[in-house]
């Protein structure tokens, strides 16, 4: 049977703490790509974002922004960015309060880097940003934005979710109050249904490998689900299975016990 296999990018394939993808990984990917076993990433971040990690050019499709965008060699085959309006309305909001943010188009992203933690944030995930000019932020509305993230307190989550309704705000697990806020409809699992279903006739088990809370609803579409160790628990509790730590080897480790390499 054909299989293919999604792969979150931060603290799954890439360890931030270190930057850096772990060689055991890499021949991990080498070794799936010589059997003919589909590869693609699902992540959070944007794709311009993708186009800087060294293992870009091993993967054909990437599903990134949370789902919002799906590419195959390069080609644009989905997009679904954040109502403009509501995009303007939240920016004014976070203008009027301070709050740090930064937003991702289709090719760049940018945010205020004067701000502690914008210039956290980016450190964090190696991400490099572009600075948000005064004219590109009045007149945002002619703009797509397919994600933004933002520093959040917990006290105001809800607030914002209720002010929001279209908007999903899923917290990230690895930076203070640092939340991802994209389409509501658009997820990593709705990305890999619309692939799904757009499938030639070709049966096909899918795999899922994943550490964070954004990996939910990609678990739900896929056969065999892979939890990192150093993944949050309740990921682990909606697992197939767990396995090692991305400094243990998680990935490679798991592809043998699974017999997929």
């Amino acid at each position: 049977m054909n299989k293919s296999i999604f792969f979150d990018v931060d603290n799954t394939l890439v360890c931030r703490e270190k930057n850096m993808i772990s060689k055991s990984t890499i021949q991990a990917i080498k070794s799936l790509k010589k059997k003919n076993i589909n590869i693609a990433i699902a992540t959070g971040r944007s794709l311009a974002m993708v186009k800087q990690e060294s293992f870009y050019d091993m993967f054909k499709t990437i599903i990134s922004a949370n789902g919002s965008l799906i590419t195959v060699n390069d080609e644009v085959i989905y997009k679904e960015y954040m109502n403009q309006r509501l995009v303007r309305d939240l920016l004014t909001v976070f203008e009027k309060n301070q709050t740090p943010y930064c937003i991702h188009f289709l090719h760049e992203s940018k945010g205020k880097l004067n701000q502690a933690w914008v210039a956290e944030f980016s450190i964090k995930y190696n991400m490099p940003l572009g600075y948000l000019e005064e004219d590109i932020l009045n007149q945002i509305e002619k703009y797509e934005v397919f994600q933004i993230n933002a520093y959040i307190k917990d006290s105001e989550i809800e607030m914002m979710r209720q002010s929001y309704p279209q908007f999903s705000f899923v917290k990230l697990i690895d930076i203070e109050d640092g939340y991802d806020i994209f389409n509501k409809h658009c997820s990593k699992g709705s990305a890999i249904r619309y692939l799904k279903s757009h499938q030639s006739g070709k049966e096909m088990e899918y795999y899922a490998f994943g550490d964070g809370f954004n990996d939910l609803e990609m678990f739900a579409e896929v056969d065999y689900s892979i939890a990192m160790g150093n993944g949050c628990d309740l990921l682990k509790e909606r697992a197939t299975y767990v396995t090692d730590s991305i400094h243990e080897n998680g990935i490679y480790n798991a592809l043998k016990n699974l017999k997929l390499i």
